[in-house]
């Protein structure tokens, strides 16, 4: 794994967790000051991870296209990176709600929609989440189709393609259609486009011409890009409206192939261990913060930070952020890494 591109991971996670934090300031029943939802509200975090998906997939299992024999070995390691960690941060989190009555109405009781969360299978939005429990998995869920189509290349590369095609034909054929429902709602969505983008990078990269000079003009242009959707986003100019999604894609795509390039030559971004260890807890990070925002904010709250205005806001801000960090990388390095090697361990032998 390139350094650089977990640093990348580690940026993006801590964007996806500015942006809920300063939504849930700005609820009414916590903090009611609406400024705090404006900084961090362009997103862009999910966007760059699907991108960065298609990449490290590509990287990881080119050669195992049209290799059928792969294919355990395929699933095997997707089912390891995937559903460990969200099981039982998803197990966690569903008892703890149906324990304290205060929480029990914050998850859903009906035994389909649960099973359906627990497995990361696409599902109608309930409660207007499209995965329920742990709220941000409905990425999850696009991951896994993702990873389905990958699947397929490798059974037979030209049933991936064929698979990849309809997908392709679906999306430009319904997509921005309001009329549509699910499950057409959820494939014809920007994001699996999201994934090819990933992988058209990921061929690119094989580029040995590439000097450190170009590689830094990418990522420079990537970066300006982010920058440009960004505020169009904040500002609420909103030129870019529905193309955002796409937008932030190329614009991930030019910035991880400046930083992949940029590393080939020996000149590594964000290599220091403190953030390493960031980008090697952002899957926990990604999957634990809202929960454990809620949670924070009910304590900070019965501990009147909310009297003290900006303050009380600024302070509960910063306390919630570090705690989500820190609980990050402590569960990543007491939970996360511990099961991860005893899977692949286990699985090796």
């Amino acid at each position: 794994m390139y350094k650089s591109l977990q640093m990348g991971r580690a940026v993006a996670a801590i964007l996806v967790v500015l942006l809920h934090l300063g939504n849930i300031i700005a609820m009414d029943k916590y903090f009611a000051i609406k400024s705090f939802a404006i900084p961090f509200s362009f997103g862009g975090g999910v966007d760059f991870f699907f991108v960065l998906s298609g990449f490290i997939i590509f990287k990881a299992h080119k050669n195992d296209i049209n290799q059928p024999q792969k294919l355990i070995t395929y699933i095997r390691k997707r089912f390891t990176r995937i559903y460990p960690t969200y099981w039982i941060i998803f197990l966690a989190v569903f008892f703890l709600a149906i324990t304290l009555s205060s929480l029990r109405n914050t998850v859903p009781h009906d035994t389909w929609i649960l099973v359906k969360s627990f497995l990361l299978l696409p599902q109608e939005r309930v409660h207007a989440i499209g995965s329920p429990v742990i709220g941000v998995a409905w990425s999850l869920q696009y991951e896994l189709c993702f990873y389905f189509f990958f699947a397929f290349l490798i059974l037979n590369k030209w049933l991936g393609i064929a698979f990849g095609t309809g997908l392709l034909y679906l999306y430009i054929s319904y997509t921005r259609d309001p009329s549509i429902s699910f499950p057409l709602s959820f494939i014809t969505q920007d994001y699996l486009l999201l994934f090819a983008m990933g992988m058209i990078v990921s061929i690119l990269s094989s580029a040995k011409n590439i000097s450190i000079d170009k590689a830094m003009s990418f990522l420079f242009l990537g970066l300006f890009m982010f920058i440009i959707n960004a505020l169009d986003s904040v500002s609420a100019f909103n030129l870019l409206g529905e193309w955002r999604a796409i937008v932030y894609g190329i614009a991930s795509s030019f910035i991880i192939f400046g930083l992949v390039q940029a590393e080939n030559k020996g000149h590594i971004i964000g290599g220091h261990p403190y953030i390493q260890i960031l980008g090697d807890s952002s899957y926990v990070l990604y999957l634990i913060h809202l929960p454990l925002m809620s949670l924070l904010c009910k304590i900070l709250i019965l501990l009147d930070f909310n009297h003290f205005g900006y303050t009380g806001a600024i302070a509960s801000f910063v306390i919630i952020f570090v705690i989500c960090l820190l609980s990050s990388v402590i569960f990543y390095s007491l939970v996360e890494k511990k099961i991860l090697h005893w899977l692949r361990t286990s699985n090796s032998h």
